[in-house]
């Protein structure tokens, strides 16, 4: 059974025509999901009518719009304790551990997050469509968001994020990094190590130092940017390489790289998740 969202229809004196398709756009809606609108049949309703993005509006109306136009799905559910951190109609926000990849991959094809994910979603939306709005690196642990619905997804808006990490050597003051990342090819595949060159995009990094233990430092990391790999790429260009990073450092002793998404805020929801039990003998 379709979901639908509800609008009624005001101001259509300041749209450009009549139209639920300028409608829509007034809304923020994104051309991507009015496009899933126009091939889904039954996923615009006016005033309880099949209508189309043509059909002329007046203030108002009643105006349904399918959550979900889309059903195609490419993710297979599997096994897994999926630790939730905050859920409604919209979105679900879970936990991701270190060394979970968070889509299946060919080596992580049976234990991902996005199975686990599909696995519980599926005892309440069967149609469920993967939708993980912010993917972390395998390595990375942290806060997870999925929109429940193409729709979610496509009005989330703005979402603020604070990254923890534990670096390499002492770090005694505030700093802001601005050198622009390239991705690398390889016979027409992106490389898994990305660099520093005038090449890349344009890539920012705010890093604030919490404390310093001997010979590495806790710190508290802000994106203007989110390009992949950025804090651990970022963090190598100044001699501050992440502990536990075998990709940007020689560090070959731990188990994963001590990167985690520790906050998010979005649509004034404001989440936050402890820190893993093996950072505790780190930081106190």
């Amino acid at each position: 059974m379709k979901q639908y969202d509800k609008f009624i229809i005001s101001n259509i004196e300041t749209l450009k025509s009549p139209t639920i398709y300028f409608f829509l756009k007034r809304n923020g809606i994104s051309e991507h999901f009015i496009k899933a609108l126009r091939k889904a049949e039954s996923s615009i309703l006016l005033n309880e009518c099949p209508a189309t993005l043509r059909s002329i509006v007046k203030n108002g109306d009643i105006l349904l719009i399918s959550k979900e136009p889309s059903t195609s799905n490419y993710v297979d559910e599997c096994d897994g304790n999926l630790d939730i951190v905050y859920e409604d109609e919209d979105y679900l926000v879970v936990n991701k551990p270190h060394g979970l990849a968070c889509i299946p991959t060919r080596s992580h094809f049976s234990n991902n997050l996005g199975g686990q994910i599909m696995r519980y979603m599926h005892q309440t939306i069967p149609n469920f469509v993967l939708r993980i709005i912010n993917r972390l690196d395998k390595d990375t642990a942290g806060i997870v968001i999925v929109a429940k619905s193409s729709f979610a997804y496509n009005k989330i808006g703005k979402i603020e994020k604070t990254y923890h990490a534990l670096c390499n050597r002492r770090l005694d003051h505030d700093l802001t990094i601005n050198k622009p990342i390239l991705t690398e090819l390889e016979n027409g595949i992106n490389k898994p190590k990305r660099v520093i060159s005038p090449d890349g995009k344009p890539s920012v990094t705010h890093v604030f130092p919490i404390k310093n233990y001997g010979n590495y430092c806790h710190v508290k990391c802000t994106l203007e940017t989110g390009r992949t790999h950025q804090i651990r790429v970022h963090m190598s260009s100044i001699n501050h390489p992440l502990l536990g990073d075998s990709i940007y450092s020689d560090d070959k002793s731990k188990s994963h790289t001590f990167l985690l998404l520790k906050e998010v805020t979005f649509k004034n929801i404001h989440l936050s998740i402890p820190f893993p039990d093996d950072w505790r003998g780190y930081i106190k």
